[in-house]
């Protein structure tokens, strides 16, 4: 909505670019969300002067990625989409005879306050029969088809109008908004800092679109330094400024500041609208849903008329899970706009959100049949297409979408998407490639390089996700974190201090607390199940000749964890040896006590039988020194009957490459049997693991010595010449399930044995 609210008069030029600011209702922050965290992903570009340039005549602003951009106009003739005819043809306001220009430009203002755009289009185009070169007409006729949604073209007009003369800011200003409606955050820039050259660094509106354009392009620090500069000169007065650092601001949970910015004093109708949206927003992520929701809900029922007004409180209760009174605001949006896409948005969102995709998908092709300028309506249809399973009707979708948009970040996103869950190398690169070329300071492409080498088996950049982390992204950061802790082992302490300090301590505290959440979030707690059996057969070699009975031994069990945190874990397992049977049970604990770090306990006892420990204990430390190297420490002391064993276990395991790691302990065993003699014995097991795909890899071991055996039994404690050699592959067939043979020959002084054995693992 206009900042004036006079009927009389045409809307200045801070008008119309209040208005170009403040619309569309949700594309502002993306497709979903009226304001705040969504829609658009936070990302890192690559590099960025984060000072501000003086605000005088003659200094040059210039985009991120791209070329230098001087007060000339910078829009190239490649870059200015053809014009798309639209389908309202222009319609006299007051048929029977000419209506004075002034009359009819106050009518026309007002109908584009009460959002009938398509009246309001209609009577510009009727001002533009009188006046066909009118600058202030067809810079409001652009205006309106933006609002419209239809932006490539309202960017054409804006990009035809800039061309002439010396350039003209708002037209420059204006098409810097369709370019960051549309997600080419490059052509944005470069747009907003020609506007802003234009008028001697004087034009605040299309600093805003610059901080705007940066953000969703992944520079939320340099962003937010760059909104604080400009707050700070402007006397930190400024209400649309302050909305925008409050939403960095409530981006990391930092609620207080930014619902103190959020209350700036304003006349402005639609920004005083975008801070309840935002403060109701915040409230009900805050767990005060009733009181956010009370917000919106009285701003719209005292604006019953008002179209943006119930689109935001549609899509605040949507947010808040309220499907019903989101429907109701929405489609009274619908019926006093029926011609604009917001509502209509909204409601398909609302249909996905409640498991309802053919509904959602008809409701956004209802959007591109009236206007196929819609990205955000073909961007819901590959996405419903893809939850459908109908790939081909998500790609004619994005097709479509890059034909409006043909250097979207949005659209090249979700085409990775697709070729990512699809394991399409092919596409995948090509899209990757298309997409560093189009937005070249953009963070997602490498983000997306290095998801796709994590989950094919190649090498992970660490120096490309740290360059990747921004504490005021956390999106963006925590999924860089994830792929770092992954490929690093670092506990989630560790990880979170490779994220750079924040622009202010309070800030950097919030961030921090912010991103600590978030890889909570995305390494979430792991519930998992094994189960196993192993079959042994025994060959004597005593030279007696005798037949030795099978070895079965078989065990359940289940694990809680969060990964790199605490992990709780129980076991049963049952024996059956020389005729005998024995069963176990076996409880587990360890935890991070410090970064470096780790510490365990385990124990447990026979349920049954005679040759298993009547009851062990056992602890262990791992201690990090790297990334790539730790060493540990196991004691555990076991009773049988008459007989009490000490174990001492050291170990190392060392990463010598991303795929292959190994692994050696040492079992230094100490028996003192009643009656006996007192021995002491060494073992030692080496062994070398190839993880040749993120779920799968295969194990070679090799152990020689006294018996070693983890789940010792009586008669073979203290017993010469052992040697085990051993093999297994564990195979994950996806995230949640793997299959895991084994093989494994051992030699003992009266016997030989072959086992084999297989085990199936769960996780959720």
């Amino acid at each position: 909505m206009p900042r004036s609210q006079r009927d009389t008069t045409a809307p200045t030029s801070r008008q119309r670019r209040s208005w170009a600011a403040g619309f569309p209702v949700s594309w502002h922050h993306g497709r979903g969300m009226v304001a705040g965290r969504s829609g658009l992903v936070l990302a890192v570009l690559c590099q960025l002067n984060a000072q501000l340039p003086a605000q005088v005549g003659g200094t040059q602003w210039q985009p991120l990625g791209g070329r230098a951009v001087s007060p000339a106009p910078a829009v190239r003739s490649g870059s200015v989409v053809p014009v798309v005819t639209t389908a309202n043809q222009p319609q006299r306001v007051a048929p029977g005879g000419a209506v004075a220009a002034d009359t009819l430009r106050q009518r026309t203002e007002t109908l584009a306050r009460q959002g009938r755009l398509s009246e309001a289009l209609a009577g510009v185009r009727e001002l533009r029969r009188g006046d066909p070169n009118s600058v202030e007409y067809r810079l409001m006729e652009a205006q309106y088809l933006g609002w419209l949604g239809r932006t490539a073209t309202a960017g054409g007009l804006y990009a035809r109008i800039g061309q002439e003369g010396s350039g003209n800011a708002e037209a420059a200003e204006g098409l810097g908004n369709t370019w960051l409606w549309r997600g080419d955050w490059r052509e944005a820039q470069s747009a907003y800092a020609n506007a802003i050259n234009l008028t001697g660094g004087q034009n605040a509106a299309a600093q805003v679109g610059f901080q705007r354009a940066l953000l969703a392009a992944g520079r939320a620090s340099a962003a937010y330094r760059q909104a604080a500069e400009l707050d700070r000169r402007g006397g930190r007065q400024d209400a649309e400024l302050g909305l925008f650092l409050a939403t960095i601001h409530g981006a990391v949970d930092d609620d207080e500041t930014a619902f103190a910015l959020s209350r700036r004093r304003t006349s402005d109708a639609d920004v005083r609208q975008r801070q309840l949206t935002f403060q109701a927003q915040r409230l009900i992520a805050r767990g005060r849903a009733d009181e956010g929701l009370n917000l919106i809900a009285s701003h719209a029922e005292a604006l019953p008329r008002d179209y943006a007004a119930q689109v935001a409180a549609g899509e605040v209760f949507t947010v808040a899970g309220k499907s019903r009174e989101a429907r109701d605001y929405l489609e009274r949006a619908a019926r006093l706009a029926p011609t604009r896409d917001e509502a209509v948005l909204a409601l398909a969102r609302l249909a996905r959100q409640q498991g309802k995709p053919r509904d959602s998908l008809a409701l956004y092709e209802d959007v591109v049949a009236r206007n196929p300028e819609s990205v955000p309506a073909w961007l819901g249809i590959a996405e419903v297409a893809q939850s459908r399973g109908d790939l081909n009707h998500a790609w004619q979708a994005l097709d479509a979408a890059q034909r409006v948009a043909p250097t979207s970040a949005l659209v090249y996103r979700e085409r990775l998407k697709i070729a990512f869950r699809e394991k399409d190398a092919t596409t995948f690169t090509g899209v990757l490639r298309a997409y560093q070329r189009a937005q070249p300071a953009d963070a997602w492409p490498e983000l997306w390089a290095q998801k796709w080498a994590d989950a094919h088996g190649g090498e992970i950049n660490v120096a490309a996700l740290q360059s990747l982390l921004d504490p005021l992204a956390p999106d963006l950061s925590s999924e860089a974190l994830r792929l770092l802790r992954r490929h690093t082992g670092e506990p989630m302490q560790r990880a979170v201090m490779r994220v750079p300090a924040a622009p202010s301590p309070d800030l950097h505290e919030a961030a921090q607390a912010k991103l600590g959440k978030q890889v909570r979030v995305s390494d979430a707690t792991v519930i998992g199940v094994s189960t196993g059996y192993e079959f042994s057969t025994l060959q004597d070699t005593s030279g007696a000749g005798a037949r030795l009975q099978e070895w079965h031994e078989g065990y359940l069990a289940a694990y809680w964890r969060r990964p790199l945190g605490m992990a709780v874990s129980g076991e049963f397992r049952t024996f059956s040896r020389f005729g005998t049977t024995a069963n176990q049970l076996m409880l587990g604990w360890n935890t991070h006590l410090t970064p470096s770090w780790i510490v365990g306990l385990d124990g447990g006892g026979a349920l049954s039988g005679g040759f298993i420990p009547r009851w062990r204990l056992g602890a262990r430390t791992e201690y990090l020194f790297s990334d790539t190297f730790s060493m540990s420490l196991g004691v555990s002391h076991l009773r049988f009957a008459d007989e009490p064993v000490f174990q001492v276990i050291p170990g190392m395991t060392w990463q010598w490459h991303p795929q292959w790691s190994s692994h050696l302990r040492m079992f230094v065993t100490h028996t003192e049997p009643k009656g006996g003699r007192v021995n002491t014995g060494f073992a030692g097991l080496i062994s070398t693991t190839w993880q040749f795909s993120p779920l799968s890899s295969t194990t070679l071991s090799y152990a020689m010595g006294e018996e070693n055996a983890s789940q010792l039994v009586q008669s073979l404690i203290g017993e010469k010449n052992f040697q085990s050699v051993g093999v297994d592959l564990k195979y994950g067939f996806n995230d949640r399930f793997s299959l895991q043979p084994t093989y494994r020959y051992e030699t003992h002084n009266l016997f030989d044995l072959h086992a084999i054995g297989l085990s199936l693992h769960l996780r959720y």
